[in-house]
């Protein structure tokens, strides 16, 4: 392989590893804004988010697996409680709405990243379009809920 295309392949890899990472703590934000939901519609949404962010992951890490990359070579395999102690203390305020919107603005900005470093893949080009429809919703029912909450406050 010449370098050029080593270089892309290896920016590629970069890349799906940060998806990963990204995918396994938007899983995990998705299911604690479940928990804390305040309707049954809301809570399945949720939960489904992060069923289809685990489904991803697992997509991503056999696509890596496919370029040649072993689960034990990817830093998302080494737990790193620097990080989440850091990513923890950044978002202790916000909410958990919030937090998903967050994390799917990370992985949308990491999916276009990786799309415009020519990537070809037509499954996780699947996953952009499904994460900006959840991104959208994800919008749709904090609005919804900020207005409830605006509401019961002049009550």
């Amino acid at each position: 392989m010449n370098k050029i295309l080593m270089s892309k392949h290896n920016r590629h890899i970069a890349i799906m590893e940060k998806l990963l990472t990204h995918l396994k703590n938007a899983k995990l934000e998705y299911l604690k804004a479940a928990d804390r939901a305040s309707t049954s519609a809301v809570k399945r949404f949720f939960n489904q988010q992060a069923l289809i962010r685990n489904r991803f992951f697992q997509e991503v890490l056999s696509e890596l697996q496919s370029l040649g990359m072993s689960y034990d070579d990817l830093v998302v395999s080494k737990f790193n409680f620097d990080q989440l102690l850091i990513s923890t203390i950044d978002n202790l305020k916000a909410s958990a709405f919030e937090k998903c919107l967050e994390a799917d603005r990370t992985l949308l900005g990491l999916y276009q990243n990786l799309f415009d470093q020519q990537f070809k893949n037509s499954k996780l080009a699947q996953h952009l379009s499904s994460i900006k429809a959840a991104y959208d919703q994800s919008q749709a029912i904090a609005a919804e809920s900020l207005h409830k909450k605006e509401i019961n406050s002049e009550s």
